[in-house]
């Protein structure tokens, strides 16, 4: 007699087919009679608008079973060839990348180059022809393209060369890192959020191979631990059950402020690049529905929570502010996160990108990161919307409660800690060795205890958020204007108060950005300016605070970077008097 092998995996698969089959005709026949009543509706198709859509306000829903992909000890290896390859300005190989310097996106070089993956071992195959181009390769990143380690952009150029279904990668070094899994952890949680998106993200070793030295030295290098991230476009849109042909934006330097830039493609004066450089443009072609957006944000004859309620679903509005709190992400005002808009709707979903800025805390903490009374709110409101939406104090506590349901369901100390649990066979196997050693922040064996601190640090940036809201409102500062007696106004914004404390100001100006060599100081004013009557030729420091009746002083929004030392200072601005 034959007997069935239990063990046989085609015949498990089989058998789960079977029997979700048979829950699926269970279910569906036992709802034949279960007819949900639609409401009444009707509008014909002649009648229908963009105001009227039953689409605007619906919640983001994605499909969350695209996360079952990646495990989180997952560790593929990822082997690199890079070609010589002709441009305009001539041959250029893979040495150019070495001419990337920070913050400077304008120099771009893009190489031809082959991808291949290693065996579940992690070798490479030699059954593989890795001389055949399937792929362009490019330096990617803003701060990190001067690190002597790049992140890298990599497009397969033929339609049967993918990795998990990817036909782009985003392999991301996370110099500024010092955990080396704040990214993938940020993600991991967010793909847990209702009313949110996030990104598949797995981790890769890589190994580089420049095929432009002579023979002999064109072998491949190991460069490490890399975390691939999803790339968002309209792959991205589909597999996470979104509309496709929506449009999707990422902000490059936009506080939702009405750009000059933002036209419309239809507009002769259209500029793509222009355009670009305050949203990145990921799908879509045309811009009718965000400009108008944005337009009616800046209304301010407009009621605002009418204009809210037409353009945003606020559950993914509080959660998408709530988990950057949370994760402790300052680099989402004017960048670093998408704007998504599907077809026959109003509404505008925001959704995360790159989060390798997180987690910088204990003997990895940095003086970029703002100071508490800055933190939460506080920081948000340097953006437009944000501004006007925590204008009302029911907003706030809106806030408030979501931050606190997060914690209490997905930012769990136990779920976090299981969650890091996951990366650690992965740490351990690639961040003691070369070159990753030598990028660490920190000690090697004293790693596994800072990213056991994760949970303890977003626990404090919910205590930060809670003390911020004691202080004023900050504010910005106005260009001083030069008088015709030669006299000097300085003007700034008038602060607001959660708690409806009086409010007074302070002003200084200084030599220095450290406030040492003041030129004059100024107290306990109650109104918004103030006028110097000395003269001033130079570079100078203007400080104004915002003080409550309980001493708490705030810092405006301004902010000094000295360029030799990197020093941060909060609360001050560069003046330059001719």
């Amino acid at each position: 007699m034959t007997r069935f092998n239990w063990k046989n995996k085609n015949f498990l698969v089989f058998m789960a087919f079977v029997l979700g089959l048979g829950v699926f005709t269970n279910f569906y026949l036992g709802s034949l009679n279960k007819v949900e009543e639609l409401p009444e509706d009707n509008t014909s198709l002649d009648d229908w608008t963009l105001e009227n859509s039953p689409l605007n306000g619906l919640p983001l829903v994605e499909n969350k079973t695209i996360y079952e992909v990646d495990q989180a000890d997952d560790l593929d290896t990822i082997y690199i060839t890079v070609f010589p390859t002709d441009t305009e300005e001539g041959v250029i190989d893979f040495s150019v990348f070495d001419l990337h310097s920070s913050l400077d996106q304008s120099f771009n070089p893009t190489l031809h180059a082959n991808v291949t993956i290693g065996d579940s071992n992690g070798k490479l195959s030699t059954l593989i022809d890795t001389s055949m181009i399937n792929a362009i390769i490019r330096v990617r990143g803003n701060s990190s393209r001067g690190a002597a380690f790049k992140s890298y952009k990599i497009k397969f150029t033929t339609e049967k060369d993918n990795y998990k279904g990817f036909s782009v990668l985003n392999l991301n070094k996370h110099v500024s890192d010092p955990s080396k899994i704040a990214n993938k952890f940020s993600f991991d949680m967010m793909s847990q959020l209702s009313n949110m998106t996030s990104l598949r993200t797995n981790f890769v070793k890589v190994y580089i191979k420049d095929a432009s030295l002579p023979a002999g030295q064109d072998r491949y290098v190991y460069y490490g631990l890399y975390t691939n991230v999803e790339q968002p476009n309209k792959d991205f849109l589909t597999s996470h059950g979104l509309d496709a042909n929506g449009s999707l934006y990422k902000a490059t330097s936009f506080e939702f402020h009405e750009y000059a830039a933002l036209k419309n493609i239809d507009d002769p004066t259209y500029d793509q690049a222009a355009f670009e450089s305050i949203l990145e443009i990921r799908e879509g072609n045309d811009h009718s529905k965000l400009i108008k957006m944005i337009k009616d944000i800046n209304d301010v004859n407009l009621d605002f929570e009418q204009t809210f309620k037409k353009y945003f679903n606020e559950e993914n509005y509080l959660t998408w502010l709530a988990m950057n709190i949370l994760l402790g992400n300052e680099d989402t005002l004017a960048q670093n996160f998408l704007l998504y808009n599907p077809t026959n709707s109003l509404t505008w979903y925001l959704m995360p990108w790159d989060y390798d800025g997180t987690f910088k805390f204990a003997e990895a903490d940095t003086d970029a990161k703002a100071p508490t009374s800055l933190q939460g709110i506080q920081r948000l409101t340097a953006v437009l919307l944000h501004r006007r939406y925590f204008l009302s104090s029911e907003n706030v506590n809106k806030l408030t409660l979501k931050i606190e349901e997060l914690l209490a369901t997905t930012f769990t100390k136990a779920n976090v800690d299981k969650t890091i649990d996951g990366y650690l066979p992965v740490m351990e196997a690639t961040l003691g060795k070369n070159p990753d050693v030598g990028l660490l922040k920190i000690e090697p064996n004293r790693l596994v205890a800072y990213v056991r601190g994760f949970y303890g640090e977003i626990k404090k940036n919910y205590d930060d958020y809670l003390i911020a809201l004691k202080y004023p409102t900050p504010v910005f500062t106005a260009t001083p204007l030069k008088n015709t007696d030669g006299s000097t106004l300085f003007a700034w914004e008038t602060a607001r108060d959660f708690d409806g404390d009086l409010i007074k100001y302070s002003i200084r100006l200084a030599k220095d950005p450290s406030m040492k060599k003041i030129v004059f100081e100024k107290k306990d004013l109650v109104v918004t300016d103030y006028t110097y009557t000395g003269t001033l030729k130079g570079t100078y420091y203007l400080e104004v605070k915002s003080i409550d009746s309980n001493g708490n002083a705030q810092y405006s929004l301004d902010t000094h970077k000295d360029i030799i030392t990197g020093d941060h200072f909060f609360g001050i601005r560069q003046l330059v008097f001719e």
